[in-house]
């Protein structure tokens, strides 16, 4: 997948301290999508859920710095403090909200208007779509940083790794192309707006709004229960009840699909890191699975030392082996394969046996 750099002011909406007194604590990074349209005439494509998911990935707070010092000043060897951190992003109406901690300096500098703008800093394919939020730059002209940025930022490169992980925390193969990715996220967004209609909110509201819906239809339930008092109720307490199962079912659903996610990736990360075995995979996901089980198998594996070092065999070429490799039974698992791969391309079948047969042949050749 390539990506390109850029940087973009969404609208005039300044950022307001809040009575005078403080800056805002949640400030909005994109507007609401999928189309979105900067202020110079760029457009780009917004599906929310990308950018919460990288966000996650980076495991860490994002960077609000001066007028975008972290792309001009620090490439030079030049200080380009933080005047805040990204802490948490969330989906809000279909765009995309941060909240933010702001330091001292730069409190009083939106307090005292010297600063009055947000310039998101991000990833996007060359299509246009948004993979990632970098961070921000508080800036005061933004038509004028935008012309200097662009001249500068789009540069295309690759970017294995945020495509990886994207795929991971979808539950997708690592090699899933951008087309399997945007596929799942409709699919999960399609559940979402499924659950949604359930429970007749708007399509797109937060877990927070879902989680309090449902609760709001488990009262409803149990209100018109405890009054029921003739035969005519009992059908509309029968459908409210009906609802609440539904509900109930397509969210444990949800919820279960959004935790294996989480455990598959975390396990893969550990497995990737030499830190456990992948014959061992089994028994910590159980583990996993338990309440509050990802958090403990988490803080186990940041204590583990690594007990087998990750093989380097995608970084090898697979017709060029080693002494050790003549011995490796991996290795030679590896060549069998590629040996019936290539069989099975001139349509002779091969068994695995006789695969191997015909490695250890040619290695005593």
């Amino acid at each position: 997948m390539t990506k390109k750099t850029a940087t973009a002011i969404f609208s005039l909406a300044a950022i307001a301290a809040s009575k005078g007194k403080t800056p805002p604590e949640w400030v909005e990074l994109f507007p609401a999508g999928p189309e979105i349209k900067a202020r110079d005439g760029r457009n780009w494509t917004l599906q929310p859920q990308i950018v919460v998911e990288a966000f996650k990935l980076n495991d860490g707070p994002l960077a609000i710095d001066y007028e975008h010092g972290q792309a001009h000043l620090a490439p030079q060897g030049i200080a380009a403090p933080a005047a805040g951190w990204i802490v948490l992003v969330e989906e809000r109406d279909g765009g995309v909200w941060g909240k933010v901690d702001w330091t001292p300096k730069a409190s009083a500098a939106i307090i005292d208007k010297e600063y009055r703008f947000l310039s998101p800093d991000f990833d996007h394919t060359i299509d246009g779509l948004i993979l990632r939020l970098n961070g921000a730059g508080l800036v005061n002209r933004p038509a004028l940083v935008m012309t200097a940025l662009s001249r500068v930022s789009p540069e295309e490169k690759e970017n294995p790794p945020m495509s990886k992980a994207i795929a991971k925390a979808l539950g997708l193969a690592e090699d899933a192309d951008e087309k399997a990715i945007l596929a799942a996220l409709t699919a999960r967004q399609d559940e979402r707006s499924a659950l949604c209609g359930l429970l007749k909110i708007e399509t797109g509201a937060p877990a927070e709004a879902i989680t309090a819906a449902v609760t709001k239809l488990q009262t409803e339930t149990e209100t018109a229960l405890a009054s029921v008092k003739s035969n005519t109720s009992v059908a509309e307490v029968a459908a409210l009840k009906t609802d609440l199962d539904q509900t109930r079912t397509a969210l444990a659903a949800l919820q279960k699909k959004d935790a294996d996610r989480e455990i598959d990736a975390a396990l893969d990360a550990e497995i990737a890191a030499g830190k456990i075995t992948p014959a061992s995979r089994d028994g910590y996901r159980a583990m996993c699975a338990e309440k509050g089980g990802l958090e403990r198998f988490t803080a186990l594996a940041a204590t583990l030392p690594v007990i087998c070092a990750p093989s380097d065999l995608d970084n090898r070429n697979v017709n060029t082996r080693t002494a050790e490799d003549d011995r490796d039974p991996v290795v030679i698992a590896s060549l069998a394969r590629k040996y019936q791969d290539d069989q099975a391309a001139l349509g002779i079948s091969v068994s695995i046996s006789e695969a191997v047969r015909h490695v250890e042949e040619t290695k005593t050749k």
